[in-house]
């Protein structure tokens, strides 16, 4: 979802036709939940189908999730409707976050990183934030730098800005019951 059309950071640094092998996932903010490709020359593709030993014992991906990723590829040709979207209510919710006192990762993509610094409290937030209807993920070490833990928000085109606000809320919320602030 990176790039003014979604197209990644091969267009976010006008490198489009100019790299070799294209990696790219059909999570997150894709909608598809599981799954990714990757893309090249044929002969590059072969060698990769040939080495790559995760390639080797993986399984194919559910059909309705490729047509889903087919579709969504469809859908951003069409129209940047819904990444204009995407930006616009990211964009909001680190706004949002920043002005109420988080510490907030700057982010090009749908994925947020909101600093809480401590493992255990990363946990306490997640746990926490899940008790109030907000699915949220803690993150810490080895997943990231010892002392950099976070909880992971991850924003949708789906998402209107009254659910946005009810995250930052909970956040508030949250941050009171663990902080005391």
């Amino acid at each position: 979802m990176v790039g003014k059309t979604g197209r990644g950071v091969t267009e976010r640094y006008n490198l489009r036709g100019k790299i070799e092998i294209l990696t790219g996932t059909l999570g997150k903010a894709f909608g598809g939940a599981m799954g990714g490709f990757t893309t090249g020359k044929k002969e590059i593709i072969d060698m990769l189908r040939q080495r790559s030993r995760p390639y080797l014992f993986s399984n194919s991906m559910a059909p309705g999730l490729v047509a889903a990723g087919i579709r969504m590829f469809e859908m951003m040709s069409e129209t940047n409707t819904l990444q204009d979207k995407l930006h616009e209510n990211t964009d909001y919710f680190l706004r949002r976050m920043k002005e109420e006192g988080f510490d907030c990762k700057p982010s090009e993509s749908a994925i947020c990183a909101v600093m809480i610094y401590d493992a255990a409290k990363s946990q306490q937030y997640a746990a926490k934030m899940q008790e109030e209807g907000i699915f949220v993920t803690g993150f810490y070490y080895p997943v990231v730098p010892k002392g950099q833990a976070r909880i992971r928000v991850q924003i949708s085109a789906a998402h209107e800005h009254e659910h946005l606000d009810k995250c930052i809320e909970a956040f508030k919320k949250v941050r009171k019951e663990i902080e005391g602030c």
